[in-house]
């Protein structure tokens, strides 16, 4: 089931606060917390994101059309909320690279299916994603990793 964008604005909060709470376990999986800076305002920004790990790497996605990404363009220092604890880490906005973007989107939506929709990724009858919808929400896709500072 897909979420429409406008009740983020709700959804957000509550989640943030979850994470953040002894209850985090209920999400905190494959939810994470990931705060910034923002490059212009200076403002301190945290957003809840889905994830997958690999190895030392904390990767997520976003679509081009979200905004909060574009903070980490050429790199920034961000703090990642992950299972109740907080670190910091050098997070890096991956945009363009379609090969590398395509294959972050089909290792996270093989974890998480249900996402697909958030792409307009369809799924095919065994579960696989359908190619074409893939290589097309590769060209809109952000993928975002993070390596542990220190």
């Amino acid at each position: 089931m897909r979420i429409p964008e406008p009740l983020f604005v709700f959804v957000n909060p509550v989640v943030r606060t979850l994470l953040r709470s002894p209850m985090h376990g209920v999400l905190s999986k494959s939810v994470m917390l990931i705060t910034f800076t923002g490059k212009k305002s200076g403002r301190r920004y945290t957003t809840p994101v889905r994830y997958v790990r690999l190895g030392e790497v904390i990767r997520c996605q976003s679509s081009s059309g979200t905004r909060w990404w574009r903070n980490l363009r050429g790199g920034a220092e961000v703090t990642l909320r992950l299972q109740g604890v907080e670190r910091r880490y050098w997070a890096n906005a991956i945009e363009g690279d379609r090969e590398k973007i395509r294959e972050a989107l089909k290792y996270q939506l093989t974890q998480f299916p249900q996402d697909a929709a958030y792409h307009n990724i369809r799924l095919n009858r065994d579960g696989s994603l359908v190619s074409e919808d893939l290589e097309r929400a590769a060209k809109d896709a952000i993928v975002v990793e993070a390596r542990p500072l220190g």
